[in-house]
C-alpha cells in the first residue's frame, strides 16, 4: 500500500488491485468493500448469479447466494429419472468473447465443459439444412456440472426461498418465507427472470422501472428414451414448426449415458396455448408432434414432462446489467445480454464490475 501523489492510494492484494484519488466515493466504497469484509447478497443461483459470486468472492468480497431450488443451476440443469439423464433446460453454449473463452478453456482442462460434435441441423417444412457451423459446449457428463462447478467454493444456500428485503442505513437484510432473516449486506444482486425480480426491487424504482415489462416465455419440454436408436440423420435440430423449436439426442452429447434420450422442447406459441396440461400430458402432446413429423414408429420406453415457467427472451437493448449504485442494490442474468449462456455470464461480470 503506497501514497503516490499525495492525495491518492495504490492498493496491490492478491485478486484485487486499486488505483484512485481517496475522495472518490465509488474508489473508497470499492477499497471497503475488500479492505473491510464487505457483504454482498445474491438471490438466485443460477449461471449468471453463480459467476457473479465467483468474481466477487475472487476480488475478497464476502458472498452469501440464495436459491429455493434444491441445487444450484438454474435452466442450465441436469434431471435423472433412474438411470436416464437429460439436459432439459439451456442444452450448449457457444463463446465469442474473449473473456468467457478464458474461463472456457479453464473448465475443458479441469473436465468441467467439452465440444459437443453432434450433427446439426434447420428444418422448415421439407427442407433440411446444416445449422450454422459453430462450436458448441456442454457440461460433462451433464449441464448440471458447469453451475455445479462454479458453486465449489461459494456459500450457497439452497432450499431457501427470500420472501422480502428492505433497505435498512447502508444496507439491505433478507428474510425468508418463514420470516427469518437470513443476513445484513452491503449490495444486493437479483439474479432471476424479469418478472420474479421485479418483486425484488420495489423499493429500486430505477431498476424497477427498466425491468417491470421484460417478459420472458415459458417452455414445455419433453424427455423421451426409446429403445432402438433413432435414424434420423442428425443429433440435434431447430425447428420452424407450428409446435416443436428444438429435439435432441441427448445420448450424443459427450459423457452421457448410451441409452437412445432425446429431449424436445416447445416453441413459446405452443405453450402458452397449453400450459394448463399437466407435465404427462404435456409430454405425450409433445411426442406426438414429434412423431407427426418423424414417423408414427417411435415409440418410447419413458416418458417425462418439465414446464419451464421462465425459459427464453431478452431485453430489447443488451445492457450488461442493471444497477442502482447508489442504494446497491440491481439485477443480472442472460436476459440482459441477449437470452444465452454466454450473455448470463457476461451479464454477472458486468454485475460484479458494478458492485466493486
Amino acid at each position: 500500500v503506497y501514497m503516490d501523489p499525495p492525495g491518492a492510494l495504490s492498493v496491490d492484494i492478491i485478486g484485487f488491485s486499486f488505483e484512485g484519488p481517496l475522495n472518490n466515493r465509488s474508489n473508497r466504497r470499492a477499497l471497503e468493500m475488500v479492505l473491510g469484509g464487505r457483504k454482498v447478497g445474491i438471490i438466485g443461483a443460477g449461471l449468471s448469479g453463480l459467476m457473479a459470486g465467483r468474481i466477487l468472492q475472487d476480488r475478497g468480497v464476502k458472498v452469501t447466494l440464495f436459491d429455493k431450488a434444491r441445487r444450484p443451476g438454474g435452466r442450465a440443469n441436469t434431471r435423472e429419472h433412474g438411470p436416464h439423464r437429460f439436459d432439459h433446460g439451456a442444452q450448449f453454449f457457444t463463446v465469442r468473447d474473449p473473456g468467457i473463452r478464458r474461463h472456457l478453456d479453464s473448465w475443458i482442462d479441469a473436465g468441467v465443459v467439452a465440444e459437443w460434435r453432434g450433427v446439426l441441423v434447420r428444418i422448415k417444412g421439407d427442407v433440411v439444412e446444416p445449422a450454422t457451423n459453430a462450436a458448441r459446449y456442454v457440461g460433462v457428463p451433464g449441464m448440471i456440472n458447469l453451475p455445479a462447478a462454479l458453486a465449489e467454493g461459494l456459500d450457497v444456500r439452497v432450499d431457501t426461498q427470500v420472501d422480502r428485503l428492505r433497505f435498512k442505513g447502508p444496507g439491505w437484510t433478507l428474510w425468508d418465507v418463514d420470516e427469518l432473516d437470513l443476513g445484513s449486506f452491503d449490495s444486493v444482486l437479483v439474479a432471476l427472470p424479469p418478472t420474479q425480480a421485479a418483486e425484488f426491487l420495489t423499493h429500486a424504482p430505477k431498476v424497477h422501472a427498466l425491468i417491470q415489462d421484460v417478459e420472458i416465455a415459458p417452455c414445455w419440454a419433453g424427455m423421451y428414451v426409446f429403445e432402438r436408436p433413432l435414424a434420423l440423420g442428425f443429433d440435434g435440430a431447430f425447428l420452424a414448426d407450428e409446435a416443436l423449436s428444438w429435439i435432441a439426442r441427448n445420448s450424443s452429447k459427450p459423457g452421457r449415458p448410451e441409452a437412445e434420450a432425446w429431449v424436445i422442447h416447445a416453441n413459446p406459441e405452443w405453450t402458452h396455448e397449453n400450459l394448463r396440461l399437466d407435465q404427462d400430458q404435456a409430454a405425450m402432446a409433445l411426442l406426438r408432434k414429434f412423431q407427426a413429423l418423424f414417423g408414427s414408429g417411435f415409440d418410447p420406453v419413458f416418458q417425462r414432462g418439465h414446464r419451464w415457467a421462465f425459459a427464453s427472451g431478452s431485453y430489447p437493448t443488451p445492457r450488461g446489467a442493471i444497477f442502482d449504485t447508489d442504494l446497491g442494490i440491481g439485477a443480472c442474468g442472460d436476459w440482459c445480454m441477449g437470452g444465452r449462456i454466454e450473455g448470463a455470464l457476461l451479464s454477472a461480470a458486468a454485475a460484479a464490475d458494478h458492485i466493486m
